[in-house]
């Protein structure tokens, strides 16, 4: 019988780093700029729907159908400046600045906070409670902060109607409430310059409210409205499945905190394996194309304690568990005080607890 989460010691990720990358071929650790290719294609995507909607006045369904497609570009440019600005495509600063305004430009996101939020707070402490800024947090932040008991009324397994809106707006709602909340407490700006995260966000709100002027309410649903959720749909699918479900930790265990979400491999390719998450944490500076040759040393190395599902179960667990943590390793519905546990080795099925 497998030991449970909890009577493993919980290892670093600088741990795992050197024990993985003597596995590893030299060109793994080595920018892709490759990857730059599908900047411009994804461009081009979002650009010739937006002019068929608003040039060529389609009826609303081929407008709806232009919207979607550029969503899913919009998406696919954010997996890119995530990527970017990792720094696993370029070495270059300037080009990597540019990718995050063409990737989070739809979100008003700032690239600057962006490496603050992200590289920074999230990737430095990652399933820490309070510290990492990617999660909904303990039962007793919960009971203390009426503004989070509002805010996972929408989260998935809140078991509300209104969580069904979470995945489409969940990443635009983060980025706001970064900028105006967990900069000002986690004490972001003493890392970057507020001054030029609200130049940027103020630059690319503008842009928009550009935009709305320009082509009018109804082209600016085709051409912004619908593609921001269905970005958001996109990148959350991915984002919430990484680590809604597992334990929290205290010591930074992407074993432990972290799940990688597996896809055809067409679609893996397309959303540049930003699945592979484990091995994201692993080596945040490694382009995802690397991702399988990672996996593959991981579990060989690690066996069940890497965790692995596919993406579609893990959207279905997501909605049917609730997102607030009792201590580190239980999930509880604050609600109802059902409890459920938290992903473990060789266990993925998450049940519920007496």
């Amino acid at each position: 019988m497998e030991p449970s989460r909890s009577q493993y010691e919980r290892e670093s990720v600088q741990r795992y780093a050197r024990d993985v990358r003597p596995h590893l071929p030299a060109d793994v650790f080595r920018p892709t700029p490759g990857r730059l290719l599908w900047l411009p294609v994804h461009l081009a995507v979002v650009v010739a729907a937006g002019a068929v909607v608003v040039l060529g006045a389609p009826p609303w369904t081929v407008a709806l159908a232009c919207a979607v497609v550029a969503g899913h570009s919009w998406g696919c440019l954010g997996f890119l400046a995530h990527e970017t600005m990792h720094h696993a495509v370029t070495r270059s600063r300037a080009v990597e600045k540019l990718v995050g305004y063409a990737g989070f430009g739809i979100y008003c996101l700032s690239p600057t906070l962006w490496v603050a939020w992200h590289n920074q707070a999230h990737h430095g402490q990652t399933g820490k409670p309070f510290a990492d800024p990617d999660g909904f947090g303990t039962l007793r932040f919960w009971e203390k902060s009426r503004v989070v008991r509002v805010l996972e009324t929408f989260a998935p397994g809140s078991r509300r109607v209104r969580s069904a809106l979470f995945l489409f707006v969940w990443f635009s709602v983060h980025s706001l409430l970064v900028l105006v909340f967990h900069s000002e407490r986690n004490g972001y700006y003493a890392r970057v310059s507020r001054r030029t995260v609200y130049a940027e966000s103020a630059g690319m709100l503008a842009l928009w409210a550009g935009v709305l002027a320009l082509v009018g309410p109804w082209s600016f649903l085709f051409v912004y409205v619908v593609p921001v959720l269905v970005a958001n749909a996109i990148v959350m699918s991915y984002i919430a499945t990484n680590h809604f479900l597992n334990p929290l930790t205290e010591t930074n265990d992407p074993l432990a905190n972290t799940l990688s979400v597996t896809a055809p491999r067409w679609l893996e390719r397309l959303h540049l394996q930003f699945g592979y998450h484990v091995e994201h944490h692993l080596f945040p500076t490694v382009s995802g194309r690397h991702g399988p040759a990672i996996r593959e040393v991981v579990r060989r190395l690690y066996g069940d304690r890497y965790l692995t599902m596919p993406h579609t179960r893990a959207l279905r667990l997501l909605y049917t568990r609730p997102k607030v943590h009792e201590g580190h390793d239980v999930l509880i519905d604050p609600r109802t005080n059902a409890r459920f546990a938290v992903l473990a080795p060789g266990d993925v099925s998450m049940p519920r607890l007496a």
